[in-house]
């Protein structure tokens, strides 16, 4: 049987897409508001950062690269970023 282990409250972000990092510790998530939020899974998935990836568009796919040094985010707007 799968239990929730935890929640978090993302404010006006609607989850589209999401990686943990190759540690397991965070959790990279893209919203329909253009926004990453970084989630510290360690700390019961509290909020680590949050930064505007796309400005007009919603973050439709996201990547955590295998160093863990490197976020990358497509958005609906057709551009391909890194972070």
């Amino acid at each position: 049987m799968v239990q929730e282990v935890a929640t978090t409250d993302l404010g006006d972000c609607s989850a589209l897409c999401c990686q943990f990092d190759k540690s397991g510790k965070m959790l990279a998530v893209g919203c329909n508001d253009g926004e990453i939020r970084l989630l510290n899974m360690e700390k019961g998935c509290e909020v680590q950062s949050q930064f505007k990836a796309h400005d007009q568009s919603t973050v439709t796919s996201i990547i955590v690269n295998q160093e863990n040094s490197v976020v990358y985010t497509a958005g609906g707007d057709g551009i391909i970023k890194s972070w």
